[in-house]
């Protein structure tokens, strides 16, 4: 999915900004942001695997000793960006206490609809009035327009159809959650009207690729 998504955007906003701040330093800032937030990802999934698939009594202290065994390549700068922007989520926001069920975490989804794509879903629970949901975690310099994340919808909403066909359970509702590292938490909600009409976006970026991407 990231792959369809990367290969029929507007880049021009991207190259804009390589050519400002110049090719290498793009690169370290990309992989830095990259790396970040795959030590925020490994976090979420130990902490809510320990608390509320295993019960572990410290689930805090334990993902941090399951995600550090895992990122054991990552600079103790990126460590330490990720665990903050992962701690957002405790200290800046109420993310953890709608959690009535775990579904799925970190597992692939994928569809042959329009020639096909696939992924891999953070996070889908049923919350504590039964609701399925698709949640997806992000990670930000600063609080992002949600002008900006039209890409973000259309990741979701993939992710809808996909665990759809191959769990035959469709979220009444998706979450953008994005921790910044200037400390705030955002949190973006789609409704099902809504995953169905951002759907039908991807579902354009799905085609163009494999028109570009002939098999």
């Amino acid at each position: 999915m990231t792959t369809i998504l990367g290969e029929t955007s507007d880049k021009s906003g991207i190259l804009e900004w390589e050519s400002k701040v110049g090719k290498e330093k793009a690169a370290a800032i990309t992989k830095f942001s990259a790396n970040r937030g795959t030590f925020m990802h490994s976090l979420h999934e130990h902490y809510l695997n320990c608390k509320f698939v295993e019960g572990i009594d410290n689930p805090l202290q334990e993902c941090f000793r399951r995600a550090l065994s895992e990122c054991n390549t990552l600079t103790r700068d990126e460590i330490e960006c990720g665990k903050n922007l992962f701690l957002q989520f405790h200290h800046n926001s109420d993310f953890y206490d709608d959690i009535g069920e775990i579904l799925y975490q970190e597992v692939p989804v994928w569809s042959s609809i329009g020639g096909g794509y696939a992924g891999r879903l953070d996070l889908s629970i049923r919350s504590l009035k039964g609701i399925p949901k698709i949640i997806d975690f992000k990670s930000s310099k600063r609080p992002k327009n949600e002008n900006w994340i039209e890409g973000y919808k259309k990741q979701v909403a993939g992710y809808s159809v996909g665990m759809f066909e191959r769990y035959g359970i469709f979220p009444e509702q998706c979450e953008i959650w994005i921790s910044c590292e200037t400390g705030e938490v955002q949190k973006f909600v789609l409704n099902k009207q809504q995953i169905k009409y951002w759907f039908s976006k991807f579902y354009e970026n799905v085609l163009e690729y494999h028109e570009k991407n002939p098999q």
